[in-house]
């Protein structure tokens, strides 16, 4: 199957670990095991948008599942924040012997599901950081195009020179990535965890980790907002801890007007799926905590997104 040409695809959100729910996902729609267990569809291509790991208690399951079908020909993956966290919690700066992502409390409580599965310096493990380093930033397709959270020029434009061919990160990438206040740390966090933008002095909010946050994200797509709580980027639960002050006059709001479709996850939306604009989707409604895992079915022929054609599954089903 690693050669068949495919023109219908399912674009499949977050897993964060729930193996259960991706299982019921692929039934739903039609995929099944081969001999080797591994899943697929004669008619569509699965792909998956990143966050396969941290958070659910299937770590290793999803990653088996998603890493099989890439292998097998009948899924394609891209990186997620998490697994590019994962990478530089588990590599080491060449010349300081430092992790690239620093091990201390909060870090611990964010990998811990996968750290419990896949323990630090051991065989396997190394071996599925590998399979990550090997994941694109992103894919371009002929009629849309998949990253896991912001797709921005700028940033694209940055890193460029230093991707592998397939959009995967070099090691020279990984390494400057990995290191804060370079313009490289700044592009992959842009592209994998969302454009930011400073809240007003003296203003926070608090993550869903707990975390204290004076920057929040926004919603890249679209720059008819006015204040700082109309672009964020929030569950509503924090949108009422942001200022509702007019956006500063220096703030810049790119608008992705591309007529080409983008699809993305990441940001815990919640609700009915639906689609942002209609050459813009989230595909993220919060598995992580136990809600919808959410897929995308692109045929071929189509021009633009439509809100017919979302696929889902519940935690709880």
């Amino acid at each position: 199957m690693k050669n068949k040409q495919f023109s219908h695809y399912d674009i499949i959100g977050d897993i964060h670990g729930h193996a259960d729910a991706l299982i019921r996902l692929l039934n739903k729609m039609g995929y099944q095991t081969n001999p080797d267990g591994i899943y697929a569809h004669p008619d569509r291509l699965a792909v998956f948008l990143g966050d396969y790991i941290d958070r659910g208690p299937q770590q290793s399951q999803v990653v088996n599942i998603v890493k099989s079908m890439v292998e097998y020909g009948s899924a394609l993956a891209i990186m997620g924040n998490h697994e590019f966290n994962a990478i530089c919690y588990h590599s080491s700066h060449p010349e300081t012997g430092k992790p690239l992502r620093k091990h201390n409390k909060q870090t611990l409580k964010q990998h811990q599901a996968f750290l419990k599965e896949y323990p630090l310096a051991k065989k396997d493990t190394r071996a599925i950081i590998n399979w990550f380093k090997t994941l694109p930033v992103f894919i371009e397709f002929d009629e849309f195009r998949v990253i896991h959270a912001c797709w921005n020029e700028t940033a694209l434009e940055s890193i460029e020179p230093l991707l592998k061919t397939g959009n995967r990160l070099t090691q020279e990438l990984l390494l400057k990535a990995g290191t804060p206040d370079t313009n490289e740390f700044y592009a992959i966090e842009t592209l994998l965890k969302g454009l930011e933008i400073a809240l007003p002095e003296g203003n926070l909010f608090y993550d869903k980790d707990g975390s204290p946050r004076t920057h929040i994200r926004v919603k890249w797509w679209q720059n008819d907002a006015a204040t700082y709580r109309d672009y964020a980027l929030l569950p509503d639960s924090s949108l009422n801890d942001i200022s509702n002050m007019p956006l500063a006059k220096t703030i810049l709001k790119p608008e992705y007007n591309n007529a080409k479709p983008v699809l993305f996850g990441h940001y815990w939306f919640t609700g009915k799926p639906q689609i942002q604009k209609d050459n813009v989707a989230c595909l993220d409604y919060s598995l992580g905590n136990e809600e919808k895992l959410v897929c995308y079915q692109w045929n071929k022929g189509d021009k633009k997104l439509s809100n017919d054609q979302f696929v889902i599954v519940d935690h709880y089903e």
